[in-house]
């Protein structure tokens, strides 16, 4: 299945995507949802079973749980750990605020005319029930479904001050976040192509199995020290191809348009607009 949050008026909730439109679960967010078990999964099986009607959403919304942990996996593929001169001896991980997330059909601005934006097609997990202290070969049975997210930096601060992560990384607007969450029953993870496109052009090209350290070892890794809770994101680094990685270097400006992309999973395109104006 996938679950989309969609907004219909002055509501919101979250719904599956259908043939003919949405199909509303009867939950506010996907946290709504995850909380309820195995009850709130039967109960939308039954649901779906009788055929409802479904609706045509105004729009729709970022797909994740409202205020959910975002946690990022930095240096994940060796080709863009080369690219930008990084050598971390073990998985890497920051957070980004809530927000960074972008939602669909909205611009991502820079927060200023020098800002040196790129890109970075990352393949998410949503976590589905409580993580901690999780061994690798059982952290999948906590991962509820996947997405496709586009990792927005400013390159400029990072060459600045590196130590500054929360502002190259977290900047409003950060974290394009594909519309759909496809449950993990739906993906078979090897060799996804995973891609990141530039007004048409292909920027970056990989698979997932080009992961370092792969999906199940990261959850055991974090889960050692922190706690995730049913609609946490995790993303899984980016691979080579970025804009700071290319000579000469391409940053993103007004008006391109951004996709990235995994096989069996989806995609987020994003426009890039003007940068913001103090006011």
């Amino acid at each position: 299945m996938r679950f989309v949050t969609y907004g219909l008026g002055e509501q919101s909730g979250l719904g599956v995507r259908a043939p003919a439109g949405i199909v509303p679960t009867g939950h506010h967010d996907l946290r709504d949802y995850l909380e309820g078990g195995d009850t709130a999964q039967k109960e939308l099986d039954a649901l779906l079973a009788t055929g409802p009607d479904p609706v045509q959403p105004d729009r729709l919304l970022a797909p994740l749980a409202g205020r959910c942990q975002l946690i990022c996996v930095g240096g994940n593929y060796r080709d863009h750990l080369t690219e930008v001169g990084l050598t971390p001896a073990e998985p890497v991980y920051f957070p980004k605020l809530w927000s960074s997330v972008l939602a669909p059909g909205d611009l991502v601005r820079a927060p200023g005319p020098d800002t040196q934006l790129d890109y970075e097609a990352e393949f998410a997990a949503i976590i589905g029930r409580t993580a901690r202290a999780v061994p690798a070969d059982r952290a999948l049975d906590h991962v509820f479904g996947y997405t496709v997210v586009n990792d927005i930096s400013a390159r400029d601060v990072m060459a600045r001050e590196p130590l500054q992560i929360m502002l190259w990384k977290s900047a409003d607007g950060f974290l394009p976040v594909a519309e759909d969450i496809v449950t993990r029953d739906e993906v078979e993870l090897g060799n996804n192509a995973i891609t990141c496109t530039v007004n048409g052009e292909l920027r970056q090209n990989s698979t997932l199995d080009k992961m370092i350290y792969a999906l199940p070892y990261l959850i055991e890794f974090l889960t050692r020290s922190v706690t995730l809770s049913p609609g946490d994101l995790i993303t899984t680094g980016t691979p080579g191809g970025v804009g700071a990685g290319r000579s000469p270097q391409v940053f993103l400006r007004p008006g391109d348009v951004v996709t990235a992309a995994v096989d069996g999973v989806g995609s987020v395109t994003t426009t890039i607009g003007e940068p913001r104006r103090l006011r």
